[in-house]
Parts: C-alpha cells; structure tokens; sequence
C-alpha cells in the first residue's frame, strides 16, 4: 500500500525556529557574539587554567588556581572528573529523547580484555569451550559476560553436541541465561541458508523471547528479539515479526529501537493495516527523522527536503533555564573562544562529546548555540553529536543552514578529482562517517587519514607511499577512493555490498551474502551479523543522501559534468 500523501502531511513547520527576537544562527557562526567583558584579571585565570590543563589536571593545579582566584569555580576545571562539578544535577533520562538515552544506557563497566587478562583468562574460556564440546552450559569460576562467544569463536561446526544442547535448552521448563540463547542462534546462523539450522535458530531465539517478556532491558533478550523478528521476515511471516518488533520497541530506547520501528511499519503496510502503519511510522521519524530507515519507508522522498528550499536563519539561546553550572560553562566557551584558545575549547566539550545525556538539560536553541563553538574549534565530532540531538527532539530544526553545519563538504576538489567510478559525494558521505573530515585522525586498530586507510592496504594501492603521507588529504583521498572504487568493481557496481567490504573485509561480506540470500536490500543489510557494518552502511546511505540534496549542483559544477558518476542504493528502494 502507498501511504506517501499520509506521510507527507507530516511535515514539521520549520518557520517556528525563526521566530521572535533573538541572535540568529548566521550571526553566531563566524564570530563570538559575547557581550561580556574579558577583565585582565579573568583573562590571567583563564590562561592559568589552560596552562595547568595543558600539562594534566591535578589537585596541586587546582588548589593553586583557587588560593589566586578566591576559590574560583572555574579553577574546577582542573579536577578530575571535573564536569560533574559543573552538571551536577543527577540527570533523569527520558525515552523520548531517543538515541540520547540510548548513549547513556550503553555506558557500563565491561572488563577489558588486555593482553595479559586474556593470557589469564584463557584457561576459564578453555573451560567453557570444553564444557560445550560435551554439550554442557554449567558456568565455571571466573567466566564473564562474553565467554560463551569467545568458546563458540573456537568451533567451526554445527557438532552433534552442540545441536543436542541447543534442543535441550528449548525444550528445557527452566529458563536458561539469555546470552547463551543469543550465541548459540548465532553460531547457527554461520551455516545459513541451511532450513534445518533456521528452524533451530529460530526455536532458540523465540525461548529467549518467551522466557523474558517482562526483561526492558537485558541487550541479549532485545538481540534476540531482533534476530527473530527478522528471520520472521525472511520466512514470509510478517504477522509474526510485527508482533516481536513491536514487543522490541517497547522495551525502551535500545539498539535496534530504529530497525523495531521500520519493520513494524514495514509489516503493517504489507498487510495493509494503515494506522498501524502510520503509528510506527510516527515513532521512526520522531526518533531518527534523518535516518536510512526513515528515508527507505517512504522509497527515498524525504519530509523535509522542502527546508532545504528555505532561507530559515534560527534563532539560537545564548543561556540555559536550566539551573546549575551550565552557564558558567558556557561563559567559559566563550572566553576561551574570545582569546582564540581552540585547544581549551575542544577539551571544555569533551563531556558532551562523550556522555551526551548532558545535553538532555539544555533546550534546543541552547545546543545549537553551543555548535557554533564546535565549529570555530574545528572539533567536528562535538559538533556532529549536538546537533544530532536537536535533530532527534525537534525536526523543525532541519533546515538548510543546520543541515550544512551537519554535512560540511570539504576537499571537493581532491574528492572529484579522484573519483571516476563513483559518485564523489558518495566519497563524502564516506570520510564524514570514517574521519568528520578530520584528517590527522587515527583509530585504534591503526587507521590512519580521511579515509581510514590501514598502512598496508594503501600500500597495496601504492607500494611506495610512506604511512607519515596518508595525513595528507590529496595522498589518502586518492588511495582511499583508489581501493573503495576496487571494492565497487568487485561487487560490479553494488556500493553498499562495497561500503560493507570496507568496514568489515570482503571475504566477511561474501559469507553473508551466502547465509542471508535475500532480495530485499534493507533485511540483507540489518542481517549482518557486525552491529557496525549495520551501522555503518546505513549511516553513509543517509550521509549521501542528505549531501545529494544539499551538494548535488555544486559537485556537478566542479565536476564540469551535468552527470555526475551515480551511486545507487537499493536499500532505499525496498522490494
């Protein structure tokens, strides 16, 4: 059924940011609008604290700074674990702030496995791995989260072991830990498309749902909903996927509350139950308006592509209502921006940064003030996740001028000179997810660049190219695009299947097309089994469409070519 007429009355008025009296967006961009006077006497503080801050925080640099400056609270900058000291109010999360909370929830105490844990621990994940060769799930002294998944890495069969255990725990009356439930179907799933292991996969994730319909918040019962529920899709059971997403939404913001969303509507529209449509579809634009899943369900026609058309110049907040250290804060942005200290700045938004629940406490007009100083100090990743939230809670906030802040285009020229076999916004929307255009950035597994080239493989690209080199951004645009456009050819043509291969590795893709041999797109791409190929792949198809929208004239003109290279994606256009 087309419910697009439905959807499109829909749209959010945008107007209503622009108005009353107030500092426009446009007029905090460039320039520090403050009108507060930097003293000699607080400038010296600032400095001081910078200096301190510069060399690591400390009790001695605190206390230093306090006995000079009359027990400032700013000097408590210089503590550790100092913006508690400024958001101190305990903060209530609220659903409907949606992929906020989510950030917030996901925030725990896992043990990390360093070289020498793992050295230590291996005998307890020797334990483990024997106990399920003899088709036992005892648990042993010392086993931690996990352990299951790390025993079942080491076994390459569907054992006859391991296939008694799984019908034993099914069949059992007492409920077994949802983890093992999860791991053991996922083990299953490795020997897809085989009936036989669906049908025992599914047996082992609709216990794990039965056993705990009441659990909101246990993330091995919401995988094994969502497992479930797509597999339901896959078997042509709509009725009962519907049920199971639907139980997954209501279970709180969580990982898959986008995806739980989109295939309840999906499912109420192939069985043409319009409000029920409607009702989900309602709930996946209020949490993710910008998203992949938003865009797929209405085949790629965006609500509001018509803000972009709109010279809305919104209305930002320079002070917070909220009580508490927010406004000291923020003058101490403004200060540090004032004297041109980008470095201090960068650090003063490392809390929101990385917990962003403390921007649930400020409204809208607030965080979007505070992006223009992301923004002069170049920390593109405080910027990205600001404005993310004002997005989330108000969609009226999408406008043109917000969205280019959101999707900055940069190297344009490198990027088109680059790409022949692709669209060059396509390679945008690529080093927006990889970098945010950040090109000294490095990863933790060694990535380095635009394009988060590994050394080795821009080696394979250019055998003389010297790892100091991929900072620079014509030396990894070229590489980078070089092997991306490889991985196009080899999947001729199919950029998400590339886009897949870049993050997780081809061979890994190869596998997944064999186990998962749909035809529709969108259910191929939320069955890889990595969470972050998931999100990867669909968070560079929202990018390029959005630059599509926003950049699509302007990379044609520099391109010198009214037809760009084009670069589809099916996942838009579900079958």
């Amino acid at each position: 059924m087309d419910y697009s007429a439905e959807i499109q009355s829909r749209k959010p008025d945008a107007s209503k940011v622009a108005q009353g009296e107030g500092i426009r967006l446009s007029e905090a961009m460039n320039r520090n609008l403050s009108d507060t006077p930097l003293t000699p006497e607080r400038k010296a503080m600032l400095l001081l604290i910078e200096k301190s801050k510069r060399r690591g925080s400390g009790e001695g640099a605190f206390e230093t700074c306090s006995k000079r400056y009359g027990a400032a609270p700013e000097c408590n900058v210089l503590k550790s674990g100092w913006a508690d000291t400024f958001f101190e109010e305990e903060i209530e999360l609220d659903e409907s702030d949606s992929e906020i909370a989510l950030k917030a929830s996901q925030r725990s105490s896992q043990v990390k496995l360093t070289r020498g844990f793992k050295k230590k621990h291996g005998k307890v994940i020797d334990a483990v791995y024997r106990g399920l060769l003899e088709g036992k799930i005892e648990k042993v002294e010392g086993q931690i989260e996990g352990d299951y998944y790390r025993a079942l890495k080491r076994i390459n069969s569907w054992t006859p072991e391991l296939e008694k255990l799984a019908k034993e725990i099914v069949k059992a009356s007492e409920c077994a830990d949802p983890e093992v439930y999860v791991y053991l179907g996922l083990k299953g799933e490795e020997f897809f498309p085989d009936e036989e292991k669906m049908e025992q996969v599914l047996d082992l994730y609709e216990k794990a749902d039965s056993c705990n319909l009441e659990n909101a918040t246990n993330k091995y019962v919401q995988l094994a909903r969502f497992r479930l529920g797509l597999l339901s899709v896959v078997k042509k059971d709509c009725d009962q996927a519907q049920k199971v997403f639907n139980r997954l939404a209501k279970m709180g913001v969580n990982d898959y509350s986008t995806r739980a969303h989109y295939w309840s509507a999906f499912c109420a529209r192939a069985g043409s139950k319009k409000e029920e449509f409607l009702a989900s579809f309602d709930e996946l634009f209020r949490m993710n308006p910008l998203g992949f899943h938003t865009l797929s369900i209405n085949y790629g026609d965006s609500i509001l592509v018509d803000n972009l058309l709109k010279p809305i110049d919104p209305i930002v907040k320079t002070r917070a209502g909220t009580e508490g250290g927010f406004n000291m804060w923020i003058r101490m942005l403004e200060d540090y921006d004032q004297m041109g200290e980008e470095a201090m700045v960068r650090r003063l938004l490392t809390p929101v940064r990385r917990n962003p629940e403390y921007l649930l406490k400020l409204e809208p007009g607030v965080r979007l003030y505070l992006s223009t100083f992301a923004y002069r100090s170049k920390d593109t990743f405080s910027l990205f996740r600001m404005l993310d939230s004002v997005f989330r809670t108000q969609s009226g906030y999408v406008v043109d001028s917000t969205l280019k802040l959101f999707y900055p285009l940069k190297f344009v020229e490198q990027i088109v000179g680059g790409a022949k076999r692709v669209n060059p916004l396509l390679v945008a929307a690529l080093i927006r997810q990889e970098s945010a255009f950040q090109e000294n950035a490095r990863s933790r597994v060694g990535a380095v660049g635009l394009m988060q080239l590994m050394p080795a493989t821009a080696r394979l690209m250019d055998r003389s190219v010297k790892r100091n080199q991929l900072m620079k951004p014509e030396v990894n645009i070229k590489l980078g695009i070089r092997y991306f456009e490889l991985l196009v050819d080899r999947y001729e043509g199919d950029v998400e299947l590339a886009l897949a291969a870049y993050n997780a590795g081809a061979e890994v893709v190869d596998r997944w097309q064999k186990r998962y041999p749909t035809r529709n797109r969108l259910l191929f791409l939320d069955l890889m089994p990595y969470a972050e190929t998931r999100n990867y792949v669909t968070l560079i198809g929202r990018n390029y469409y959005w630059y599509s929208k926003i950049y699509g004239e302007t990379v044609k003109a520099v391109a010198g070519s009214s037809d760009a290279a084009r670069s589809e994606f099916r996942g838009l256009k579900p079958e």
